[in-house]
Parts: structure tokens; sequence; C-alpha cells
């Protein structure tokens, strides 16, 4: 049968300072009235009953989970004592499921993406599971470029077909190469969207992420026990920080892709806001909350309430207002927005603002 993954992990810093530790960007509703997370869990829901999704988060986010998905159940929500990375959440998921249905095939989704063309989306997940029945390969979505995108990774497949060999993973290329990229037809956006069977993905983490399967190996055994927790804990502390990208995809050797059809945005940070939306004004503004501005172009404004944002002759530039911090850049700096939160991080006065 088919399960999914949806990986609601992490704070998002790039989305400091709407984004913070304890409601990180993920379950935000940023010109929604619903998150990004359950824009997507309501997508998922409406092929996979509930009792075959799974949601792997931090403990922190247990509360705001249960509130924004009542439906799923509650053992279906599988919370991760320390952040270990893709490669960790995604193994922790697998074992569960193998325990359950040794045969599954598991869609992997991250929660803090924005899927549009609902029918097109799941035609290509179909496709991509369809195709990880036939045998031992690994799936990843890819998402034809429609700009030179230098934050997204990249995947080279060896033709330009709908499902096809991936040749290599590139990882955020410099504007040259993006250019480069966006003109050849072998060359995708790496959307972070993995389709598998769960056995298969196992056996690639113990092939090349030893360390993590053993661990794995001794939570599934644990897996509904009274000593689940402490095994769990135990099993984390040992675990290094490894996304499934670097950790697996690009050392296997059983790797391929199936091209997605359909609009895809990353909540990555305020400039892929700005770059991706579809909802700007006529001088190319995303704006969310109370704005009067002149002679304000290509601009990212996000507000609160009633708290008005008035701008005069700004360019490229991301203004957003919270309560207790405000954060103005331009964006072509965006991408530094995380190292700024861990320099806001080491200050024993200001980290109270993250």
């Amino acid at each position: 049968m088919i399960h999914a993954i949806i990986l609601a992990g992490g704070w998002g810093r790039r989305f400091w300072p709407k984004s913070r530790k304890a409601l990180p960007k993920q379950l935000l509703c940023l010109g929604s009235r619903h998150s990004s997370f359950q824009n997507l869990f309501a997508i998922v829901k409406s092929q996979i009953p509930k009792k075959r999704i799974w949601v792997v988060a931090n403990q922190g986010y247990a509360e705001i989970l249960r509130k924004q998905i009542p439906s799923l159940p509650r053992r279906n929500l599988l919370f991760e004592p320390l952040s270990r990375n893709t490669a960790a959440a995604i193994g922790l998921a697998s074992v569960i499921i193998r325990k359950t249905d040794p045969d599954a095939i598991t869609l992997v989704l991250s929660s803090d993406q924005i899927i549009g063309k609902k029918a097109a989306f799941l035609k290509t997940l179909k496709q991509a599971a369809n195709k990880a029945k036939e045998g031992d390969v690994l799936l990843t979505i890819g998402i034809r470029p429609h700009r030179p995108a230098t934050e997204y990774g990249y995947l080279k497949t060896a033709k330009a077909k709908k499902i096809c060999k991936v040749k290599r993973f590139i990882e955020k290329p410099n504007l040259t190469r993006a250019k480069k990229y966006l003109r050849s037809k072998n060359y995708f956006w790496n959307a972070g969207i993995f389709v598998w069977k769960a056995e298969t993905i196992l056996k690639e983490i113990k092939k090349y992420l030893p360390g993590l399967y053993s661990g794995l190996e001794r939570i599934e055994k644990a897996w509904g026990s009274p000593g689940y927790k402490r095994r769990l804990l135990n099993e984390y502390k040992r675990f290094k920080a490894v996304s499934i990208t670097y950790g697996i995809m690009e050392k296997s050797r059983k790797i391929y892709t199936v091209r997605g059809n359909f609009p895809w945005q990353d909540l990555g940070s305020w400039d892929n806001l700005a770059q991706d939306s579809g909802q700007k004004d006529s001088c190319g503004n995303v704006i969310q909350g109370l704005h009067q501005g002149l002679d304000t172009c290509n601009c990212v404004i996000v507000g609160e309430g009633k708290h008005l944002i008035a701008t005069l002759g700004l360019r490229d530039l991301i203004i957003v207002h919270t309560p207790d911090a405000t954060l103005v850049c331009r964006k072509d700096q965006a991408q530094k927005v995380k190292q700024l939160s861990k320099n806001l991080e080491k200050n024993k006065r200001l980290k109270k603002y993250l």
C-alpha cells in the first residue's frame, strides 16, 4: 500500500522574523487561511487514508500540529527528540512504516512547499509510485526551471523524458550556471519530493549511512513498547545531522526523476516568496498586511493586524514587521537572514526574539 511521510520539522531561519522556534514557517498562515502544512495535508488525505499518513516533526510542535490536523491518529505523529536533518526523519518514519506494512511504497513530502494544480501533482505522484513498484529505485520529482534560481538544488538527467535516470545532483549553482541550466532541457529543480519502497530507502541507508541504520533498527524494535521514547532519545543523541540528499541521493546509483508539470514553490526564504509568487501588484510587489506605497517596486512587504507599513521610493527590499521584531534587507541578501538569526542566537539579550 501507499503511505505518505510529511516532514514538518525545522523552524525556517530564513523566514525570520515571522518564522520562530515556537511557530515555524510551515505552520504559519502566510497570505492564506491555512498553513502550507495544512494545505499539503489536505491534498494528501484526498488520496491516502489518514491511517497511512505519517508526520515527522520536532517534539516542541506537538500542540500546534494537533490543532492544525486534529483528525490525524496520534500514533501517526512521530516526534523527534532532537533535530538531525532529513535522513534521520525519513529513516524514522520508514522503519515504523516497514514494521506495519513491509511492502509499503512511501511518498516523502516537505511541508514548507506550495503545490499548485492538485490533479497534475497527484498524477505525477501516481506515475512515480508505479515506477517504484517495478523495482528497487529511488525517485525524486524534478521541476522544469522557469528562472535561473541560485537558491535551489538541480538534477541533471540522462534524457529529457517524463521518467529518466538522474546523472548527478548539483547544489545551488552560481548565476552563470543557473542561466545555462535554464536553457538546457536536461536540468530540473530538485523539489525534495521523493517516492520509493520503504525497504529500498532503508537498504540504501544501511549501505551509505550504516550507523544511522543500526540506530533505526533499534528504534524499530522498541516501537510500541514502554521503552520507546527512551530508546528514541538515546539513538538520536548518536545520530549525525545529515540530509537525505547528501547522505543517500548523491551517492546512490538507483536514482530516477519524474518530471512534475505543476506549479511548485519552495518557502525557503523571503526572496523565494517574491520570485515565485503569483500574487504581485502592478509594481511587482508581494504585499501581505496593511500597506500604502508610493514609487515602491519589486518589494516584499509583510505586516500584521492594523499596523500600517508606508513606503516611499523603495526598490528590491524585504520588509517584514511583527509585534516584537522587524526585518529590513535587500532582496539579494535574503539568503543571509539565516546567518542573522544565528547571530541573534549567540546574543544572550537578543536570542529571545527567535
